[in-house]
């Protein structure tokens, strides 16, 4: 029951920014500022897992609604609107890439003794798991940090990734099997976990 209400509600969503993409194509400056809005969380999280930088992530997101702004009206509502607006925005950042946006980056650490005294806290915790995160996800490809992120974070199908990502589905699945196998080693070398 539960499975069908969100099936319904995601059925009703994509109307919902179908609609706004057509309004947006007839020149309805509103229906697209929606459209925006709707998107704005996602394309950042979405280019933060890719790029791994947040100095130009909303500089990217203007250039790609803004494309969507120029191409609403090629917009031919056969995948849903995320896959198209989300496959926009791999481009963008493929294009981004290409002009070197991505620079290594430094993980710095410090004691967190001086500044989480109650080291066994929930907090500190979820601290240590999303900074650990970070530094696997930083061992990643760009491909494989895409993937993981449409995949797990975006909700999409692999078949909507391959769309996408312009390659075949078999290559979406095989960067999935490299970055899972890679986590899965930087898990097993875990502190924690030894």
């Amino acid at each position: 029951m539960v499975t069908m209400q969100k099936s319904y509600r995601s059925q009703e969503q994509q109307i919902k920014e179908k609609n706004l993409i057509t309004q947006a194509a007839n020149g309805n400056a509103k229906a697209f500022e929606q459209l925006y809005q709707l998107y704005f969380n996602r394309l950042y999280q979405f280019i933060f897992q890719i790029t791994r930088r947040q100095d130009s992530i909303e500089e990217v997101i203007n250039d790609v609604m803004f494309v969507v702004w120029e191409k609403a009206a090629t917009y031919d509502q056969t995948c849903r609107p995320s896959t198209w607006i989300l496959g926009i925005a791999y481009l963008a950042l493929k294009n981004v890439e290409q002009s070197t946006l991505r620079e290594d980056r430094v993980v710095e650490y410090c004691d967190e003794q001086d500044y989480f005294p109650n080291r066994g806290s929930t907090a500190v915790s979820q601290l240590e798991m999303n900074n650990w995160l970070e530094v696997a996800f930083d061992r990643l490809s760009a491909e494989q940090r895409a993937v993981v992120e449409m995949t797990y974070y975006q909700g999409l199908h692999y078949s909507e990734i391959a769309e996408i990502m312009h390659c075949p589905e078999n290559t979406v699945k095989t960067r999935m099997f490299h970055a899972r196998k890679i986590l899965a080693k930087l898990l097993s070398e875990h502190p924690e976990r030894s």
